[in-house]
């Protein structure tokens, strides 16, 4: 697909054929693939076979954004922008028209901090949101100091929903199905405390989301990732 935005194309791949539009976001540096090469639509084969769900496995700009070499924080901000551009107002727009309801946005580690914050940002897209084990600020990536950048604070859920939300937004919220999961395994730290951290947040505001937090076993690795996305995905498609 190409990408106005970002001035060229984008690829993602497409798994079943109909069904509620779930859209999944890669991890940190990867890219469309890496659901499939990590057993992650295998794990959801029954849900795209029948037709209830249709994959689709977008690519990221991770080198260009929060892990470019020359480590500029505003091009980083910058540049995800365009990323963001392109999902919100080229990608996701006609994947709404086309299936006539909105979609799933989910993701593990660094997809599920671009599954929330595209929600976030977008909610008109999306009805439902299921992140595992993720951050909700982009300090985790640019190492920023505790005086962010308007920027970058855009891209902070944990910052700007602490604001005052418009009812209209608000509403959308409300009426969304919000799942995070962290566990308390190795490696799940950061994101534990983030997610910790956005269910306070969110608490603040009203706004009710299922934040669950798994058992020490539960590590920052695909063998959890693919049996929580199996424990949450019926909730959301039963709502």
């Amino acid at each position: 697909m190409k990408s106005n935005a970002l001035c060229h194309d984008m690829t993602y791949r497409v798994y079943g054929e109909s069904g509620k539009p779930v859209v999944a976001f890669p991890c940190s540096q990867a890219h469309d693939n890496l659901w499939e090469d990590f057993g992650m639509v295998d794990a959801l084969a029954e849900y795209i076979e029948n037709g209830t769900i249709q994959l689709f496995c977008m690519d990221s700009i991770d080198d260009d954004t929060f892990f470019r070499t020359d480590c500029n924080r505003n091009k980083a901000i910058r540049c995800y922008e365009r990323y963001l551009s392109y999902i919100a107002t080229e990608f996701l727009p006609g994947l709404v028209e086309a299936s006539g309801q909105k979609v799933l946005l989910t993701g593990c580690s660094m997809g599920a901090y671009h599954a929330a914050n595209i929600y976030f940002r977008w909610p008109e897209l999306a009805d439902s949101v299921i992140a595992l084990s993720g951050v909700y600020s982009p300090q985790w990536f640019l190492d920023l100091d505790e005086h962010m950048t308007e920027a970058a604070l855009k891209n902070s859920p944990l910052d700007y929903l602490a604001q005052p939300i418009d009812d209209e937004r608000k509403e959308q919220y409300c009426e969304a199905k919000l799942i995070f999961c962290a566990g308390q395994g190795d490696g799940e730290e950061d994101m534990l405390s983030d997610t910790r951290a956005l269910a306070e947040v969110l608490e603040s505001q009203g706004i009710e989301a299922w934040v669950d937090v798994w058992g020490d076993d539960a590590t920052h690795d695909w063998p959890w990732w693919k049996e929580q996305i199996n424990y949450f995905l019926p909730e959301v498609l039963a709502a």
